[in-house]
């Protein structure tokens, strides 16, 4: 923790202690570009009386995944706006846009490996082609819809005119009838028409919905138009239908899902009535077939985020599909802990209902360095249910390319009772029983006890819960991060207090842990997060975090008596170096929360990196030869982050056995999707595994993730 933050997260007896934390409580905040919302801390048995946790399902992205799917032959060009289906002979094609053209490349084996691409529609002299969308007709008939653009700055003739176009195949893509103009808007781009999407209803009739602002030539505003057709797009309506209008508004960027009930067609939107775009869904009956333009006030428009975000984030460029099971998907591109810029967006993909409701378990598919982007995203379901996310981005090297990944939904816990709220937690095994400790209170630290790592019980600490006391031991604030061990029948605490370290000891796992001296161990500077390694040596070791130019994790020989360090023996272990420990590129990296095994020959480090408070709060791992380094960074971290897990904020934990005597890592999460306290203490499995070479790495069981719960 960095410590210009200590004043505002410090609070006594439920009692808010400055007004600077009171306001930061209460509304957005940003440090290092980093935009958090801060909910007050609570003491004692309050951080346990959350609200329970509704059953749910979050998506689990398979980084192994991500595969390139334009070709080198458009790696000097601008390649955007993917669009895939599976095709009735279950290969996958891909439509998107690259520099100015249509173009589509197909995959035989679900996407390992994709076709050099094929010209569907060629850019001409002053007019480029953009925003493919495909559609597979009960018949196999495939349809590509595309955006003709003069531009900006239309240098050509009053000829060129923004435009709807359609290609045909009745052959599933092998030919194609030459390019139908559905409709056309002005050639100014002002008075534009974007972005097509389509549907077909269970009737067989087609709809196209795009964005137009044609009808607006004295003004800013643009609606989302709809034409229709009856003979499997042989033939169109000429006159678009208003289907959505936000008047002094612009409803943009369409995209139309037929829900598997076959009773309602829901188009995902973004509605910039706000002070930044937002996604939101608009419904209709297919009884009702879009007979009523939908206002601001209609029913049957609603804002699609369970969890509102801050009206100054950007929120734009939404998608939706849906599973065989009913649950909705949306993506749409976000700034959310990011700059809170368009140019910085990342794809989010939220997980809705059958009905396309209550968006939530945000998930970001593809890991973006800062600096980066992924825009013009897009989903596709596979008929497993595998869910393909697609993006643009230049964020793994080259021009902008595009790329996918795939992931599944997997189902949460059933959560009865409330989830148990410590962080940096630590569990101790003696005994036959489990106890749970970690950072909640300044008063001391709390211990909850489970005998068999599911049902949980507590505070159960010996003085009023706590096991280890403000007075009774070093510190008066800042209780943070401890470590419990168990040397000669006695009982051990390490912890942080007032930015240093302290030893404390108890005659129980349940304590009261107390120095006779009240004191901390010796060493400079400030000091956080202590883990003790016992080496096979027969040495012991303090792994720590030092608080100079960054959180930069160190290592220090112990007295054989755990008494004090032995001065001069200190090395510096891990520091924040690579793009994924420092995403937002502060001037204050942070590495912290070290936990330290021996496996065969090589000694693990297992840290955090990131501000905990970010999002991409993640861990990863080192390794060394020696418990005093070199340490040498795995090439695979982080192995725990949002992206793997579906929650924010992953990391600072410790590692332990269970009772199958399988490895299991304890760590907390963020409390939501927009807010980071009072974090959530969850568990994920450890194992090693072997790589390609033959080398024992530490992977997590991602689709594993449990929150622990006090009954």
């Amino acid at each position: 923790m960095h410590p210009k933050f200590k004043d505002i997260l410090f609070v006594f007896d439920k009692k808010i202690i400055s007004i600077a934390f009171f306001l930061a409580t209460c509304c957005l905040v940003s440090f290092t570009n980093i935009p958090v919302i801060i909910a007050p801390a609570v003491i004692g048995n309050g951080l346990n009386k959350s609200s329970p946790v509704k059953k749910g399902k979050r998506i689990v992205w398979d980084q192994r995944t991500l595969t390139k799917i334009s070709s080198t032959k458009n790696e000097a060009s601008y390649c955007s706006y993917p669009r895939m289906i599976q095709l009735q002979d279950k290969s996958l094609f891909c439509v998107y846009e690259a520099t100015g053209e249509i173009v589509a490349v197909r995959s035989k084996d679900l996407g390992k490996t994709w076709s050099e691409p094929e010209l569907l529609a060629a850019k001409q002299p002053h007019v480029k082609m953009s925003v493919p969308d495909v559609l597979q007709l009960k018949d196999n008939t495939l349809l590509v819809f595309y955006n003709p653009r003069p531009g900006r700055n239309n240098s050509g003739s009053e000829k060129d005119k923004y435009a709807i176009n359609c290609l045909r195949s009745a052959d599933g893509g092998k030919s194609w009838l030459p390019s139908m103009t559905l409709y056309e808007a002005d050639s100014k781009f002002e008075n534009g028409c974007w972005e097509p999407s389509a549907v077909q209803l269970p009737s067989g009739e087609l709809q196209v919905f795009f964005a137009n602002e044609s009808h607006y030539r004295n003004s800013q505003e643009q609606n989302i138009s709809m034409l229709r057709s009856k003979d499997g797009g042989k033939s169109w309506t000429t006159e678009p239908e208003i289907v959505s209008f936000r008047k002094g508004f612009r409803d943009g960027m369409p995209v139309p899902l037929l829900l598997k009930n076959k009773k309602d067609v829901v188009i995902a939107i973004e509605d910039n009535g706000f002070k930044n775009f937002k996604p939101y869904i608009i419904r209709n009956t297919i009884r009702e077939n879009w007979k009523i333009t939908i206002d601001l006030n209609s029913n049957n428009r609603s804002y699609a985020l369970a969890e509102k975000i801050g009206d100054d984030i950007y929120a734009g460029a939404p998608y939706l599909r849906q599973l065989s099971t009913g649950e909705t998907l949306l993506s749409y591109q976000g700034t959310e802990g990011r700059v809170n810029q368009m140019k910085y967006a990342e794809m989010k993909v939220v997980v809705g209902d059958s009905e396309a409701r209550n968006f939530g378990s945000k998930s970001t598919p593809f890991i973006m360095p800062p600096g980066t982007s992924c825009l013009w995203n897009s989903l596709a379901v596979l008929d497993d249910d595998t869910i393909v996310a697609l993006t643009s981005t230049s964020a793994y090297g080259g021009s902008s390319g595009i790329w996918m990944i795939k992931g599944h939904l997997i189902e949460d816990q059933q959560v009865v009772g409330s989830p148990i709220a410590l962080a940096d937690p630590t569990i101790f095994a003696d005994k036959g029983k489990f106890y749970l400790y970690g950072t909640s209170s300044d008063k001391g630290f709390e211990v909850y006890q489970s005998a068999d790592l599911k049902n949980w019980t507590g505070p159960a600490g010996k003085n009023s819960g706590f096991v280890l006391s403000k007075g009774q031991s070093f510190g008066t604030q800042g209780f943070w991060a401890p470590q419990v061990f168990k040397r000669g029948g006695k009982y051990y605490m390490s912890y942080t207090a007032d930015e240093h370290i302290a030893i404390a000891s108890s005659d129980s796992p349940l304590g009261p842990f107390r120095q006779k001296e009240l004191k901390a161990l010796s060493g400079t500077g400030k000091q956080i997060d202590p883990f003790l390694f016992f080496d096979d040596t027969g040495k012991v070791y303090l792994y720590h975090v030092k608080l100079q130019n960054g959180n930069r994790i160190f290592v220090v020989e112990m007295k054989p008596d755990l008494s004090d360090v032995i001065m001069g023996t200190e090395k510096e272990c891990i520091t924040g170096t690579q793009l994924w420990e420092n995403t937002q590129k502060t001037e204050w990296p942070v590495t912290e929360g070290p936990t330290v095994i021996k496996h065969k020959s090589l000694y693990y480090l297992i840290y955090s990196a990131n501000d905990f408070r970010n999002i991409d709060y993640a861990v990863g791992y080192a390794t060394s030869e020696s418990p005093l380094g070199p340490w040498k960074k795995y090439s695979g971290n982080p192995i725990i982050s949002r992206q793997k897990i579906g929650f924010n904020g992953t990391g600072h934990g410790d590692l332990y056995t269970d009772l199958s005597g399988n490895m299991q890592y304890v760590m907390h999460i963020h409390q939501s999707d927009v807010k980071v306290s009072p974090r959530l203490t969850g568990n994920i499995g450890l194992k090693f595994v072997k790589d390609e070479a033959g080398t024992d790495v530490l992977k997590a069981d991602t689709a594993g993730f449990k929150l622990l719960i006090l009954k």
